[in-house]
């Protein structure tokens, strides 16, 4: 086993401990078994280098998984999934994911899509939604979350937000950064839309 190899299997493995000890993640969809990793060649985007770099006042109650997460991050392949004209070059400035579990994953599983979603300070997610069923889970920071028939709610670590199924949504950072689990179950093919409101 390489030292790539080594950096993912303790990132999956922290993911895998968090699971096994939070409610909220293991009641959503169950984590797979005999996960394999695949060879993905790694991308990065504008914030790769501020993820793997957030390493003190990292504001979690998940310090090991933050570390795997941050360790990992310029081995990934980091996508933004937003046309500029559609959310503007300061966003995606300011944002980035990789499939670290699912259909298209590092892990390659059927079973769930396993995003890690990063979005950097004074940043605004716009409204958008999508066919999946959604749970985020705060690793680290704190973001501003608002919701269609939902309350808005400023979540930070080990907080969950559920979206359904095309159920608009939208997220704002100010003085924090934050880092989440983006967890799909269902319709993983379709992406998400950015939506007018």
């Amino acid at each position: 086993m390489n030292k790539t190899e080594d950096i993912f299997n303790n990132a999956k493995n922290e993911v895998q401990k968090l699971w096994d000890n939070q409610n909220e993640l293991s009641n959503f969809v169950k984590f797979p078994d005999n996960l394999i990793l695949k060879n993905i060649k790694s991308k990065k985007v504008p914030i790769t280098n501020r993820l793997l770099n957030w390493k003190n006042n990292i504001n979690t109650n998940h310090k090991d998984v933050h570390l795997a997460i941050s360790a990992l991050s310029p081995y990934a392949k980091w996508e933004q999934g937003y046309d500029e004209k559609d959310v503007g070059n300061d966003f995606l400035n300011k944002y980035g994911f990789f499939e670290l579990i699912g259909p298209t994953g590092h892990y390659e599983t059927s079973e769930m899509a396993l995003y890690v979603n990063f979005l950097d300070k004074n940043a605004y997610y716009p409204w958008h939604n999508h066919e999946a069923e959604e749970l985020y889970f705060i690793v680290s920071g704190k973001a501003k979350f608002e919701c269609e028939d939902q309350d808005i709610e400023i979540l930070s670590s080990t907080k969950t937000r559920l979206h359904k199924s095309f159920q608009p949504h939208a997220i704002t950072t100010i003085e924090n950064q934050v880092l989440s689990f983006v967890i799909w179950k269902n319709k993983f093919e379709n992406v998400s839309k950015i939506v007018k409101r």
